[in-house]
């Protein structure tokens, strides 16, 4: 008789595991939607972060080419997409560069392609699947993508 209540006194009873069970359910629900925000947080970050790269970047290029931006064979003129990206990327005859080793990805869309336009009140929109939005006229470089990051 003393073996049978051992035996009973071992396993777990399915009361238990099912306490167990929704209390990791419980655990799951409150800890997997701080991961989400986190990863979102730490994606807007390193959005950010390039967007200081390439404007830091783009600010030194116009301070040692007569305040022209990369690309740009005249103040005010229209940016060349082939010549924006090889201005930052290569070194220049003069000696200046390379600013960046390439364009950064857009975290958000994966991009690294840019809408460049020449227009003082443009602004970025996602109708051109670009990852970055530059305007020539006021030097304004931000993301493109369809959520609120056109406004960094």
């Amino acid at each position: 008789m003393d073996a049978a209540m051992e035996t009973e006194k071992r396993g777990f009873t399915l009361m238990e595991v099912f306490i167990v069970v929704i209390i990791l359910c419980i655990t799951s629900a409150v800890v997997v939607p701080q991961f989400s925000r986190a990863s979102q947080q730490a994606r807007l970050s390193e959005l950010l972060s390039d967007l200081q790269k390439m404007r830091s970047q783009m600010e030194l290029y116009k301070i040692q080419h007569d305040d022209l931006l990369p690309g740009q064979s005249e103040q005010g003129g229209a940016v060349d997409a082939e010549q924006f990206v090889a201005d930052l990327t290569g070194q220049g005859a003069d000696g200046f560069g390379p600013y960046l080793k390439r364009i950064p990805r857009n975290v958000f869309n994966g991009l690294d392609t840019i809408q460049f336009v020449n227009e003082h009140d443009a602004r970025p929109c996602c109708q051109v699947n670009t990852g970055w939005w530059l305007n020539a006229a006021t030097g304004e470089f931000r993301a493109n993508d369809c959520t609120q990051n056109g406004l960094y």
